[in-house]
């Protein structure tokens, strides 16, 4: 396992946390974020997203998304293409979002 890094006092990789509650079926939900996901990764700055659903409960999902440096998020996001995949999600779920700056991270090896 190595040691926890410190992270940048400022700016350096953002992380977007997106959690979303489904008026759809997970299938549907996942189709459409499917097709932002196909957007986003073709923006400067992206470097990966992790799409998790919950458990318990098959309605609730969370996206964590990392990018190089908040100005790429905030570019990604104002572009005129970018507004049509966000009316589709809001169309087929509620969500709730933040943007943090990377502190600490840490890796483990697979055992």
């Amino acid at each position: 396992m190595s040691a926890d890094q410190p992270g940048p006092a400022s700016g350096g990789p953002a992380t977007f946390v997106n959690t979303f509650t489904l008026r759809t079926t997970p299938e549907e939900f996942e189709d459409v974020f499917a097709r932002t996901a196909r957007f986003m990764e073709r923006q400067p700055g992206f470097l990966g997203y992790t799409l998790v659903r919950h458990l318990e409960q098959p309605h609730s999902y969370v996206n964590i998304a990392r990018w190089s440096d908040v100005a790429s998020f905030r570019a990604a996001v104002g572009q005129s293409d970018f507004r049509p995949h966000a009316e589709a999600l809001r169309a087929i779920s509620t969500s709730s979002s933040d943007l943090y700056l990377e502190r600490r991270s840490a890796t483990g090896e697979a055992r």
